[in-house]
C-alpha cells in the first residue's frame, strides 16, 4: 500500500490557478466555495488533508483542459 505524500504547494497553486482561469464559470456553488477555501489555505501555506487534495485534483482534472 502506497503512503500518501502531499503535493508541493507550487503544484497545488498551479491546479488552483488553472481552475480559476479556465473553469470558474463552470463550477458548482459548492465547488466554487471549496476552491475559495482551498485558495486561502494555499496562500497561507496551510497543509491540505489527503481528502482536500484529492477533491482539488478531481476538480482540476474534470474542469480544466
Amino acid at each position: 500500500m502506497k503512503i500518501w505524500q502531499p503535493q508541493p504547494f507550487e503544484v497545488l497553486q498551479q491546479w488552483l490557478d488553472a481552475i480559476i482561469d479556465e473553469a470558474s464559470d463552470n463550477l458548482t456553488p459548492w465547488e466554487t466555495r471549496f476552491v475559495e477555501d482551498i485558495g486561502i489555505r494555499i496562500t497561507n501555506r496551510w497543509p491540505l488533508t489527503e481528502k482536500q487534495e484529492g477533491i482539488l485534483e478531481k476538480i482540476y482534472s474534470e474542469k480544466t483542459s
